[in-house]
């Protein structure tokens, strides 16, 4: 499988969140302390089966974000870009992992993350411009994100970079990793 990527200058962000999500997400498993993780774990992402939820500066508005479906891990390179950067493990049991914005609406374009089917993925999150995001109060985004997802077996958070406002009040290397939730 090659790389599939899809960008957009207009993902809509709610309370600083957007999502990955199963079909299976809102019928089976339920998301009541993913928040509570992001803030005591990485700064930047924690999930569940059938879910995965990003944290983004802005609070409501738009980012900047790619995505890309990869048949393997990419390349650790190019960290120093952003200013924080961290690896989740997310179980997806339907076999279908969306782009949604906050409220529901699902991102069709950006298409299924889930390329291998039911089973165990990583995604890198990377994102720069939180703290600009946070202030913004206009119409064009003043911060970025890029998740990639591959197949892989489940692991504990890694935290590549954690530099920006957020990570550094909320992220402690000393604390353990976040570890993933089994279905």
């Amino acid at each position: 499988m090659r790389c599939l990527r899809w960008t957009s200058d207009r993902m809509f962000v709610a309370y600083r969140q957007y999502y990955l999500q199963g079909d299976e997400f809102l019928t089976e498993y339920d998301d009541c302390d993913t928040v509570e993780r992001i803030f005591a774990g990485n700064s930047l992402a924690a999930g569940g089966p059938e879910h995965l939820t990003l944290f983004a500066g802005t609070h409501t508005g738009r980012i900047r974000l790619t995505t890309e479906s990869r048949a393997q891990e990419p390349p650790s390179t190019g960290a120093e870009e952003w200013e924080t950067v961290v690896d989740v493990s997310v179980c997806s049991t339907s076999g279908v992992l969306r782009l949604f914005r906050w409220g529901g609406d699902v991102e069709e374009d950006a298409g299924n993350f889930a390329t291998a089917g039911a089973g165990w993925y990583r995604v890198r999150a990377r994102a720069r411009g939180r703290d600009a995001g946070e202030t913004h109060t206009g119409d064009e985004p003043v911060e970025e994100h890029f998740l990639s997802v591959w197949p892989a077996p489940p692991g504990p958070d890694v935290v590549h970079r954690a530099d920006d406002a957020f990570a550094r009040a909320h992220y402690d290397p000393a604390r353990p990793p976040g570890l993933p939730v089994h279905p």
